[in-house]
C-alpha cells in the first residue's frame, strides 16, 4: 500500500458506479402535498470562471486572493463595453452560452402570488428577495416584490437580517411573514426577508430576484431568529424530502418536493449521512479515482464537503484536484485566471468520487470530464469546471452544480441523509438548439402564468 503526500492512500481499484454498502433508507410518507418546480436558465450570460470562483469565496466568507477581484472587474468592464458596441451575441464561443450558469425557479410570494425567479440554494438558509424596499440604485432589472400588494403580508416588528460576504459587502433588510407558493403548495406565515440593501454581486444578476434557502435553520441570519423553509417543509410535504435534477446544457430539469420520481434515475438511490452541525448539507468525501486508471486514492481522513445547489463549480479537495489535472495533457494552473485551465478541444477523463459516512454507507459515482470544459479563457484554453479552494481556505470542498448534474440527488430532511443515483447524461458541449431554448422558455412563462 503506497502513500501520497501523507494524505492519500492508493489502492487497486475496481469500481461499480453508484453502488452502496448498505440498503437505502425508506423515506416516510404522510398526508401532505407534492410538487415539481421547473428550472429556467440565464442562458445568454457568458460564463467566466474567475467570476464564479469569486462568488463562491464571497458566499462562504473565504479569503479572496489578491488580484482576483481586479480580474473579475476587468472582465465585467470588457463585457459591458462589448454589449454597448453590440458585439455580444453570436460571436461568443458556443460553450459559453449553454445555459448552466444560473439555475432559477419560479416562486410566488404573497396573496395573490407575485411571481419571482429565485435561486433555490442548499448552501444558505435565508429566503430573501428584491422588493420595493430595496434601494433603487441597487436594482438592475430584477422583479420586485411589493408587500403592499399582498393581503397576507405582515411586517415582523424589530426583525432585521444581514449577511456579510467575503469581500465585506452586505445584503440586509427587514422581515415579513407572508405566503410562499411553490407550484401547487402554499406555505402561510413563511419568513420573507425583504432586502433594503443588496451586495453588488446580486445586483449584477438581473434575471435573479433573490434566494430561497434550503440549508438548516441554525445558520438563519435574522435577528431575532425566525423560521426558515426547512422548518416548514416536513409539516406540509407528503415525504419530508426534495430532489434535484440539473441537466447539462439543457433547459430541462427540476426541483421536486415531497416525492421521488423514479423515472428520473436509472437504478437504486444510495444514501450517506449528512452532518448538519454547521448548518450545511455536509457529507464525507472519502476517496476518488481518475477515469481510465485502475488506481483509487483514499484520504487518510475523510474530507467534509458541502453539497450546494447555489454554487456553480465543483470544488474538490486540493490533493484530488492536483492529481486529476496532472493526468490531463495540456492542463495547467493559470495565475491569470486563478484556476486550472485545460485545452478546450480536449477530452478530459471522468472524475470518479466516493462519499461515505461513519456507518459504512458508500456512494460511488462519476462526473463526466466533458463537464469540466466550462468557460473559454482564451481561444484554445478553457477554465475548468473542477477546481479547488486551495490554500485560501480551510474548507475542503463545495460540490456545486457541475457535480450535481452528474446524478439524481435526494435531500432527505427527516433522516438527515443525502442520496444519489445515476441518470441518463448529456455530455454534448455544443451550443443548444435555439428553437428548443425558446420553446422551453415559453413553457416556463406559461407555467408562471398558470401557477
Amino acid at each position: 500500500m503506497a502513500y501520497f503526500t501523507s494524505v492519500l492512500v492508493a489502492l487497486a481499484f475496481c469500481l461499480s458506479l453508484f453502488t452502496a454498502a448498505s440498503s437505502s433508507p425508506a423515506i416516510g410518507s404522510k398526508a401532505g402535498k407534492t410538487l415539481s418546480l421547473p428550472l429556467a436558465h440565464d442562458a445568454d450570460v457568458q460564463r467566466h470562471g474567475p467570476t464564479d470562483y469569486l462568488k463562491t469565496l464571497k458566499k462562504y466568507k473565504l479569503a479572496i486572493p489578491e488580484g482576483l477581484q481586479q480580474v473579475v472587474d476587468a472582465h465585467k468592464e470588457a463585457t459591458t463595453n462589448k454589449a454597448v458596441a453590440g458585439e455580444i451575441g453570436g460571436t461568443a464561443p458556443a460553450a459559453s452560452h449553454d445555459g448552466d450558469l444560473l439555475w432559477l425557479t419560479p416562486v410566488g410570494i404573497g396573496s395573490p402570488p407575485q411571481q419571482l425567479n429565485l435561486d433555490l440554494d442548499t448552501g444558505s438558509s435565508d429566503t430573501w428577495i428584491f422588493s420595493t424596499d430595496t434601494d433603487k440604485e441597487e436594482v438592475a432589472g430584477q422583479t420586485l416584490w411589493d408587500p403592499s400588494k399582498s393581503s397576507t403580508s405582515n411586517l415582523i416588528k424589530n426583525c432585521t437580517w444581514s449577511i456579510i460576504y467575503g469581500d465585506f459587502s452586505t445584503s440586509q433588510g427587514i422581515c415579513y411573514q407572508d405566503t410562499l407558493t411553490l407550484g401547487n403548495l402554499s406555505i402561510p406565515n413563511m419568513t420573507i426577508e425583504s432586502a433594503t440593501k443588496v451586495s453588488s454581486m446580486f445586483t449584477e444578476s438581473a434575471a435573479m430576484s433573490g434566494l430561497v434557502g434550503l440549508a438548516w435553520p441554525s445558520i438563519v441570519q435574522t435577528t431575532p431568529p425566525q423560521k426558515c423553509l426547512l422548518d416548514f417543509l416536513p409539516q406540509v410535504l407528503s415525504q419530508p424530502a426534495f430532489t434535484v435534477d440539473l441537466r447539462h446544457n439543457s433547459s430541462e430539469g427540476s426541483f421536486n418536493f415531497g416525492y421521488i420520481d423514479d423515472s428520473l434515475h436509472d437504478s437504486d438511490i444510495d444514501y450517506v449521512d449528512v452532518d448538519n452541525s454547521d448548518g450545511f448539507w455536509s457529507v464525507l468525501h472519502t476517496g476518488f479515482s481518475i477515469g481510465g486508471s485502475d488506481v483509487k486514492y483514499e484520504f487518510n481522513e475523510a474530507r467534509d464537503v458541502i453539497v450546494d445547489t447555489g454554487s456553480t463549480l465543483f470544488f474538490a479537495p486540493d490533493e484530488a484536484v492536483n492529481m486529476y489535472f496532472h493526468s490531463v495533457p495540456g492542463a495547467n494552473y493559470s495565475y491569470t485566471d486563478y484556476g486550472w485551465v485545460i485545452p478546450c478541444n480536449s477530452t478530459p477523463p471522468d472524475f470518479i468520487f466516493e462519499l461515505g459516512d461513519t456507518a459504512g454507507n458508500v456512494i460511488r459515482g462519476s462526473v463526466p470530464g466533458a463537464y469540466f470544459i466550462y468557460a473559454h479563457s482564451t481561444n484554445e484554453l478553457c477554465y475548468a469546471g473542477l477546481q479547488s479552494l486551495g490554500s485560501f481556505s480551510s474548507m475542503q470542498g463545495i460540490f456545486g452544480d457541475v457535480f450535481l448534474k452528474s446524478g439524481f440527488a435526494v435531500f432527505d430532511i427527516a433522516n438527515k441523509k443525502f442520496g444519489l443515483a445515476p441518470k441518463p447524461l448529456n455530455t454534448n458541449n455544443n451550443k443548444r438548439n435555439e428553437k428548443a431554448v425558446k420553446m422551453a422558455a415559453s413553457e416556463v412563462k406559461k407555467d408562471l402564468r398558470e401557477s
